[in-house]
């Protein structure tokens, strides 16, 4: 690796591990934190995914992002460096609250995070894509993925780890200044010739792009697809945090199993899922890691079963298997988004695509916080095994319909009539 190309792939390092701190820290920490400030479950139902509601808006984003910047400075890189600056100020104010304060200052710091971090995500992608070139992606692809989840251990593990030791405001500086430290490759790296990448079109062509995807015959098919898959992501797993901790598991012992075990976990899933997935064709691949999240439920369902709190010994073992099928689930549904993804409107699509995902598991959040409010956790994950089987129906019928009408290929003919 030469010497350009490592500088390349630090830089982007920096940027996705900025990137896994605030993901982790929404899923993990976020909803222990409402918890133990005493937030109710019902609460919950509606704060935490109305929280998220930043993510379900990155096809706005892209239009901004297209639409404001400076050529001078770089197209992505005038959005990265002020948003990570905000981002971590907001952090160091957040610092300022504490556990057992009113909860309103909390939400509000959590929500703007949220903001500032879903448009770095935009900006982030499209500078990735600008900068490497097409033999620098298998290296920028696997940097990307591993510090990514370096930063969501960060987020969602180790901060609730240490809450004890080192305390809330310490541990949230502390973020901060991590934030600000993984800005200083981008803003040392020269910000190069202005360049329109295929995948992040100018804004006009964005927004065109936008309309032009959404008037395609089957993409209510497809978003159906996207939703019936993803909601379960948010239903089975969401409550996770808030159960273990009315289990009585403090903060190190839930920072250990969601924020460590959990993405390690995740991570083995999904490189095993990137193996397969082609040996097993999209379909099948979609039917059979979709089809495993049974166990999952079943597993959270043994354990509720007992009627007291189980010992992590055997929490553990269920959350490992859980997270192992997760990965292989998102990298399932993920490798079909990039195939329905148009060559020349590429990040737009899949942007759409992510963001009726990112809904479909919020929905999914909060209807799974309103049944444990209802009945309990052991109820959420006994509706799970049925949605489970509609899911796994639902993307087999819709899978078939979709793809006979090969959608694309008539599409991909008019991109190139009107190129």
């Amino acid at each position: 690796m030469d010497r350009g190309t490592a500088t390349k792939i630090g830089v982007i390092g920096a940027l996705y591990f900025s990137q896994g701190i605030p993901n982790g820290f929404f899923r993990h920490t976020v909803p222990v934190v409402f918890r133990d400030s005493g937030v109710s479950l019902e609460q919950i139902a509606l704060f935490y995914p109305a929280l998220y509601t930043p993510w379900m808006l990155k096809f706005i984003w892209t239009i901004l992002v297209d639409r404001f910047h400076s050529e001078k400075q770089g197209k992505y890189r005038s959005w990265i460096i002020p948003l990570q600056l905000v981002t971590a100020g907001v952090m160091g104010g957040l610092a300022l609250w504490q556990l057992g304060d009113s909860i309103g200052m909390f939400v509000l710091g959590v929500l703007l995070i949220n903001v500032f971090s879903s448009m770095q995500d935009v900006s982030t992608d499209g500078h990735a894509i600008s900068l490497l070139q097409h033999g620098e992606r298998g290296w920028g692809n696997a940097i990307q993925v591993g510090t990514f989840w370096l930063g969501y251990v960060v987020g969602g593990g180790l901060i609730l780890m240490l809450i004890g030791t080192l305390g809330w405001s310490n541990l949230l500086f502390a973020m901060a200044v991590i934030y600000i430290l993984a800005t200083i490759p981008i803003a040392l790296s020269r910000a190069g010739r202005p360049s329109t990448p295929a995948n992040f079109p100018p804004m006009n062509k964005s927004l065109g792009g936008i309309v032009e995807f959404m008037r395609q015959p089957k993409v209510l098919r497809i978003f159906a697809l996207i939703a019936a898959f993803r909601l379960l992501e948010g239903f089975i797993r969401a409550i996770l945090p808030t159960m273990l901790k009315d289990w009585g598991m403090g903060f190190e012992e839930i920072g250990f199993l969601l924020g460590i075990a959990a993405p390690i976990s995740a991570l083995a899933g999904a490189i095993v899922a990137g193996g397969l997935a082609n040996r097993l064709g999209r379909l099948k691949s979609l039917l059979i890691f979709g089809g495993l999240q049974a166990l999952s439920a079943i597993g959270y369902l043994t354990l509720t079963a007992k009627g007291i709190a189980p010992s992590i010994q055997f929490i553990l073992p269920v959350i490992v298997v859980d997270h192992f099928i997760s990965g292989m689930t998102t990298v399932a549904l993920f490798s079909i988004m990039m195939d329905w993804s148009r060559k020349t409107h590429g990040g737009t699509d899949y942007t759409c695509m992510d963001c009726v995902g990112v809904f479909a598991m919020m929905f999914g959040a909060g209807l799974s916080y309103w049944l444990a409010a209802e009945g309990g956790y052991g109820l959420s994950f006994g509706v799970a095994l049925p949605l489970i089987g509609l899911s796994v129906f639902a993307v087999w019928r819709l899978y078939s319909i979709i793809q006979q009408a090969e959608p694309w290929r008539s599409l991909s003919q008019a991109e190139t009539t009107t190129a």
